[in-house]
């Protein structure tokens, strides 16, 4: 039928393995049952509560309206500031698109940089949405395989090998999302060199940056002035201002392809709610206090899940860099069988504990633990990770 034809490329398209554990986990906890949920995205803290009195002098005061297409242009100018203040970075207010979180603007960006036919490179472990944004666009992702014993970083040389005639764009995530990987500047800069060698875009999703813990120093992509036309620096503020749910993200990038955004959004959403582009706005102005509240609470949160994990399983499991996630393999956490998304349903099924499969993320024999939820939570999880492996003698 002509429906299933037109449905077809979104059919195969796989539903975001982390969202879908959260579903599962929460559909659970409605049904009154105990779950252990490490596997929200998210850092569980309530939004400032002077970001939440802006967003209501802001619906007091009527502005309930349409926003520009392109955001509001106190918010505009507040996310090019606070990304030149923060992050030694140059833009100006019409070189920044407010979107629906920092996931449409990946999205916008897969659809203005790529077409059918092309290609864009993602570093494994990726972000799980990247292969199916990519797709969305018509293109096809390959992966650059990393291993843990480097870091889990790629080098310029790995991109190298990896780039074709066919290659358009470089996704790149730092700080990154399963592993924690921090770059430094001169690996930065090696990965813009290769790009401008080839003449690729790169897409930096830096939504991670302001959760940078045991005082190492974030570089943005953005920050390079000889590559400012060719990088993207993908921003949002749910993770390091904890407003996952007021869904504000922004695209930092060279004009023409910012009004390009501006188009599709246009044609899309219409932009994000002016409300919530209001909170942001007010939150950008009192980013620093709130970034380092925000990241200090996960860094303990990090700390304590990994003294857990430690006491639990012994000390093989690497603490993160940054962001809210520590990637584990099963064998050291002693499980036999390394295939992730069995192992995970079987985990939350037979125990209601929500961990996220590796395989998603391109890492088979792996999981990812979220530390977002409080201390005594993670603890409590872990304790109950460890006497279910036992019971089911799943443990080496």
């Amino acid at each position: 039928m002509k429906l299933f034809g037109m449905l077809k490329s979104y059919i195969e398209i796989p539903p975001s393995a982390t969202l879908r554990m959260n579903t599962l986990a929460l559909a659970k906890k409605q049904r009154g049952e105990r779950v252990y949920n490490l596997s929200a995205g998210e850092p569980f803290l309530p939004t400032d509560s002077g970001v939440i009195e802006a967003a209501c002098r802001a619906m007091r005061a009527g502005q309930t309206h349409y926003p520009p297409v392109l955001g509001l242009p106190e918010l505009r100018r507040a996310a090019a500031e606070w990304m030149n203040s923060t992050y030694a970075t140059a833009y100006a207010p019409d070189e920044v698109i407010a979107t629906c979180g920092g996931k449409f603007g990946l999205y916008a960006l897969c659809r203005a940089l790529l077409g059918p036919g092309d290609e864009a490179l993602i570093i494994a472990p990726y972000w799980v949405s990247y292969p199916s944004l990519i797709q969305l666009a018509g293109a096809s992702a390959v992966t650059v395989a990393t291993a843990p014993e480097r870091g889990w970083k790629a080098s310029r040389q790995d991109l190298e090998q990896a780039i074709t005639p066919r290659t358009r764009v470089i996704i790149f995530n730092n700080a990154a999302n399963p592993t924690g990987v921090v770059y430094h500047r001169e690996e930065i800069g090696a990965l813009l060199e290769c790009a401008a060698a080839h003449d690729l875009a790169v897409v930096s999703d830096e939504v991670y940056s302001g959760l940078v813990y045991d005082g190492r120093i974030f570089v943005s992509a953005g920050s390079f002035p000889e590559h400012h036309g060719r990088v993207f620096v993908v921003q949002s503020v749910s993770k390091h201002f904890a407003m996952t749910g007021w869904r504000v993200g922004f695209v930092l990038g060279d004009k023409g392809i910012i009004e390009s955004l501006g188009v599709l959004q246009s044609q899309s959403t219409t932009g994000t709610a002016s409300i919530s582009q209001w909170a942001a706005t007010a939150a950008l102005a009192m980013a620093p206090a709130i970034m380092s509240e925000v990241s200090q609470k996960m860094s303990e949160r990090r700390d304590a899940l990994h003294s857990a994990l430690q006491s639990t399983f012994g000390g093989f499991v690497a603490k993160p860099a940054s962001g809210l996630y520590t990637l584990a393999a099963l064998a050291d956490l002693g499980v036999k069988d390394t295939a992730s998304t069995a192992f995970c349903e079987r985990l939350l099924e037979q125990a209601n504990i929500a961990l996220v499969p590796g395989a998603p993320f391109g890492q088979e024999g792996y999981v990812r633990f979220s530390f977002g939820e409080d201390s005594a939570e993670l603890c409590a999880a872990v304790r109950a990770l460890g006497e279910y492996l036992k019971k089911t003698r799943l443990l080496v």
